[in-house]
């Protein structure tokens, strides 16, 4: 499988979505894999919340993904903080 690189939270969300669905889960199921509710999970893939690390390593666990940090492609060696949209 390919890595996508995440730059906001509304990618994230849409391929969390997309894995959900390819998986035949709804969002019910996915929420008792991951011990939160179905409220949460509809909040993450439409990105109307930033949930905590640990959710969404919850989620991304429960859909057997991984949740990587790997390099900006092209970008300077700098040493200025991350801004979220650079890691997510």
């Amino acid at each position: 499988m390919d890595q996508i690189p995440f730059r906001d939270a509304v990618a994230l969300g849409r391929e969390i979505r997309r894995s959900r669905k390819t998986r035949g889960w709804s969002q019910g199921d996915l929420a008792r894999l991951s011990g939160t509710d179905p409220r949460q999970i509809s909040r993450i893939e439409t990105a109307a919340h930033e949930p905590k690390l640990s959710l969404l390593l919850a989620v991304v666990a429960a859909l057997d993904l991984d949740l990587g940090l790997m390099p900006r492609r092209g970008a300077p060696g700098q040493t200025a903080r991350p801004r979220p949209e650079d890691i997510f």
